[in-house]
């Protein structure tokens, strides 16, 4: 989207969010005691407004989760409570739900949201317009292009990188946590990333740096990993004293034989009780199409793409703020040498209301120079194998 008014595109419906939340009460309820719900939790719990969970699962209601009371949604309705509902549910139970809730009378946007909305657009406009706080759902620091695994179609471009590059230096990767922590209030979850993180020579420093001086603005501070690398025991002893988790990407079901890598690395992480999330085998990458989609600069291709993408990840790298981290690390890794300026510069005084603007996608050009090379949303129908390796790893 392109700028038009900037730092008041917002305005107006913001204050239709405010007014509405205002009237239910300034209170949110999740709709699904499950892991979707358990995740956005926190978050309503830090700014005060979670006010219970809803379910139609009859044991989550005599039990609770977590000593946090469930309700019916009869329950609900019956008292005529206010607040307004969060759908947290896996995609499959969504429209069944919302049929439910308009059943009853509920209207969407109103009484009721879909938790992916909510949280990536609604309740950051909410965030700023009625508590004043710059609030982020995910942005992420890349410490090292470099990698234990050569991925065919690596989303970041990793493959084409020299195991030599040199990496991010820990006085930039200090500053790029300074110049994003000193312009956001709180963020969802705070990502070192790669490459593989666990190469970064540094990432004991960087976590402690991190944890010491933010912790209380993040809420899940996390280290995303292929699992080949077990991380020295310093690292892990930072890990455990800023409750780093560690998110596991599971490729197994290309490479049979990190099975083994996956279990020792969970075994040092239940040695050490740090926290780890281990994904599933079961999934498919997408091919974004990096270095066979070509555009042509139609600047109508280009707007629609980025629109319709919304890609959830940030990156902070120095005082530049990326919208889309892959479109960063493509560009410079496969050497296409665009979107030079594709980026929110911190180091200029950039108002909280330009902040959340550009978060939710809007810039001077309304569209990043890599949308000329990618797949975009439409990425999901080119499935890949995961992980699959150039023949030359």
């Amino acid at each position: 989207m392109k700028w038009s008014n900037k730092g008041h595109e917002l305005d107006e419906y913001g204050k239709e969010l405010v007014n509405n939340y205002q009237i239910r009460g300034a209170k949110i309820y999740i709709f699904g005691a499950g892991l979707i719900g358990e995740e956005i939790r926190p978050v309503f719990e830090r700014y005060g407004c979670f006010s219970g969970y809803i379910d139609n699962d009859k044991k989550k209601q005599k039990s609770g989760i977590n000593k946090v009371k469930v309700i019916s949604p009869e329950e609900y309705l019956s008292d005529k409570k206010d607040g307004i509902i969060v759908i947290a549910a896996d995609k499959k139970n969504i429209p069944s739900i919302k049929k439910q809730l308009e059943r009853a009378g509920l209207k969407e946007r109103k009484e009721f949201y879909i938790c992916t909305e909510f949280m990536g657009i609604t309740f950051p406009i909410l965030s700023l317009y009625f508590y004043s706080q710059l609030y982020v759902e995910l942005a992420q620091i890349c410490l090292t292009e470099r990698c234990s695994l050569k991925c065919k179609a690596c989303a970041h471009g990793c493959y084409a990188v020299n195991v030599n590059c040199q990496d991010m230096s820990i006085e930039m990767a200090k500053e790029s946590a300074d110049f994003l922590f000193e312009n956001i209030d709180i963020i969802k979850e705070f990502v070192l990333i790669g490459g593989e993180p666990f190469l970064y020579n540094q990432l004991e420093e960087i976590i402690n740096y991190i944890g010491g001086k933010y912790r209380d603005k993040i809420i899940t501070f996390s280290i995303t990993t292929n699992g080949t690398i077990v991380p020295k025991k310093n690292v892990m002893d930072a890990c455990r004293k800023f409750n780093v988790l560690i998110r596991i990407s599971n490729y197994s079901s290309t490479l049979q034989y990190l099975e083994n890598r996956y279990e020792c690395l969970i075994e040092k992480m239940i040695d050490n009780k740090i926290s780890y999330f281990m994904g599933t085998s079961d999934y498919q990458w997408m091919d974004y199409g990096f270095e066979t989609v070509d555009r042509k600069w139609n600047m109508g291709e280009l707007i629609k793409t980025f629109n319709e993408c919304k890609t959830p990840c940030r990156e902070i790298r120095g005082s530049k703020y990326y919208y889309c981290v892959m479109a960063r690390s493509v560009s410079d890794n496969l050497k296409f040498g665009v979107g030079k300026e594709d980026y929110l510069d911190l180091q200029q005084q950039i108002n909280k209301k330009i902040f959340l603007e550009f978060q939710l996608g809007y810039s001077d050009k309304g569209y990043l120079d890599m949308c000329n090379y990618c797949n975009g949303k439409d990425a999901v129908n080119h499935p890949i194998p995961v992980a699959e390796q150039l023949r030359s790893c």
